[in-house]
């Protein structure tokens, strides 16, 4: 699914579920995401994908092609392995930049979707596919997705032990002891200054928690507002506001971890 504002397409239209449905196939096939980590390593051609995978190159280039039409792989013209014959022109396969966190986006935003009639035979396919895409590459990155404002649509990966959110301060280092900070641009103008920040949002034996820091505007969490200091555990799919209306941001918290324990929003 490619970013950018593109046509507006809702649960209703036949067109979105059709490609919906069918960039879930493609995602579906663990073959294919086979293929499309090892080309996270080094541009291949389908000959060399076929050997590396173990898959005929007939069927290796219907994948390529179908990885290819959903816009998550990009092709251009290099020089195949020395043969007898000499050195011939090929296609060499690459990955899009950042694909893995793209599509950890785009399925977990659609898994986080309040269930519609027009899609909910959707929905189940959604779970599935991320379950097999964590399978394949593990524990996925934990990112936060941006719905609205400036930042909508952007990820940002929450990569630190610690992550301190609140709005960007010119000409004051945002940097704070041990955490990582994500500051927000001006336009988010009701989020507290970042170097007394926000929110906090720590990792604790795999899981994170938000706490609030004393922000005038509020912490809410899934629209309760949290309280000063507390502690609240985050679950994939939650929905993060710092600060309510047209100036807050609001986030969606993206993770899915080996196992989910808890209640949503559970405090500690």
């Amino acid at each position: 699914m490619a970013e950018g504002q593109g046509t507006i397409l809702t649960a209703d239209d036949a067109e979105f579920l059709e490609e919906l449905s069918e960039y879930l196939e493609i995602l579906g096939n663990s073959t294919r995401l086979r293929i499309l980590r090892l080309l996270e390593k080094n541009p291949l051609d389908a000959r060399s994908v076929s050997i590396a995978t173990g898959i005929s190159y007939e069927n290796t280039k219907k994948h390529l092609e179908r990885l290819l039409h959903a816009g998550l792989i990009t092709r251009s013209p290099g020089l195949g392995r020395e043969t007898s014959r000499g050195v011939h022109p090929v296609w060499e396969y690459s990955h899009v930049p950042d694909v893995i966190r793209r599509v950890q986006r785009d399925l977990g935003f659609l898994f986080a979707l309040p269930p519609h009639a027009g899609w909910s035979g959707l929905h189940g396919q959604v779970s599935t596919v991320r379950q097999r895409l964590s399978l394949e590459w593990g524990t996925l990155e934990k990112l936060l997705l941006v719905m609205g404002g400036e930042w909508d649509c952007r990820t940002l990966p929450l990569a630190s032990p610690c992550t301190a959110l609140g709005r960007v301060e010119p000409g004051v280092d945002a940097s704070l002891p041990r955490c990582g900070c994500i500051s927000f641009p001006e336009s988010y103008r009701s989020l507290t200054r970042i170097s007394r920040p926000h929110a906090l949002i720590t990792e604790r034996d795999g899981r994170c928690v938000l706490e609030d820091r004393g922000s005038t505007g509020g912490t809410y969490l899934n629209g309760k507002r949290i309280a000063e200091r507390q502690q609240v555990l985050l679950r994939d799919g939650d929905r993060i506001s710092l600060s309510l209306g047209e100036f807050g941001a609001t986030l969606l918290f993206l993770h899915k971890p080996d196992q989910d324990t808890g209640e949503p929003g559970a405090g500690m």
